[in-house]
């Protein structure tokens, strides 16, 4: 008996690790990034100016937001097939659509839609970029969410504490999570968490994919001793420090 409870508790183990180590950033992204509205120009090691653009706004830009939210669902109701003929343009826009009206937060189906002709989303992205950007949904609703509302409020050590838990919890659960960072008027970007990395004092480092650099490896650290989040220097944040909270979990948030 002792020995086919600790097989099973193995087999979860594996099953779970297994899971967790299937989302790739390379493949299961987008190739395209989200363009940004402001012009942003590193002044020093320690500024960063945001500055209106001079001439015209990148045609696919503000779509941070949307791009995440993609991600998360095509993870979860979608399933490529390359040994499908590919579609007509007419039947691609009605999969896209159908698969971001699903809430993320929804369980994943017995049946997933089906994306015939491309092996995963970073192929199917870089064959037909214009089609998923004109179908994933539009960039300002993302301003009027409802979970925009906690962004003016403190957030407090504990909150941080237990969202880094929480994200440590899920991605060893095989679930990848998008959240929301913050520090009002220098950053207010979204990230999909995909893999966490314990160290020995207890800071987490969370791998992130940042729709405004596509493919690349960034880093969101949580620090155990001052119970914060500290976000990679880019070259539209300085870098540091940053408030997170959960996103794309419920209706709310």
């Amino acid at each position: 008996m002792y020995r086919l409870l600790a097989l099973l508790c193995a087999l979860v183990t594996f099953y779970s690790t297994a899971r967790a180590q299937v989302f790739n950033l390379q493949t299961d992204t987008f190739h395209f990034s989200n363009q940004t509205y402001f012009d942003y120009k590193v002044a020093s090691d320690q500024e960063i100016r945001i500055l209106r653009r001079k001439g015209k706004v990148p045609d696919y830009s503000r779509h941070c937001f949307q791009l995440c939210r993609a991600v998360l669902q095509f993870n979860k109701f979608a399933e490529f097939r390359p040994d499908l003929p590919r579609a007509s343009e007419a039947e691609y826009q009605r999969l896209i659509r159908r698969i971001c009206r699903i809430p993320p937060w929804s369980s994943v189906p017995k049946e997933k839609i089906v994306i015939p002709g491309y092996p995963n989303l970073d192929s199917f992205s870089a064959g037909d970029p214009l089609t998923l950007q004109k179908n994933l949904g539009l960039w300002w609703p993302s301003y009027w969410r409802l979970g925009n509302w906690r962004i003016v409020f403190p957030v407090p050590r504990s909150s941080q504490a237990r969202i880094a838990r929480w994200l440590h919890n899920e991605l060893d659960s095989g679930h990848i999570r998008a959240v929301y960072i913050t520090r009002f008027r220098p950053i207010n970007h979204c990230l999909v968490v995909y893999h966490c990395d314990q160290q020995a004092n207890g800071d987490l480092i969370f791998l992130v994919y940042d729709a405004n650099q596509a493919k690349k490896i960034v880093h969101l650290v949580y620090r155990a001793a001052d119970r914060s989040f500290y976000f990679d220097r880019t070259w539209y944040y300085k870098g540091g420090l940053i408030s997170v909270l959960p996103m794309y979990v419920s209706l709310l948030f």
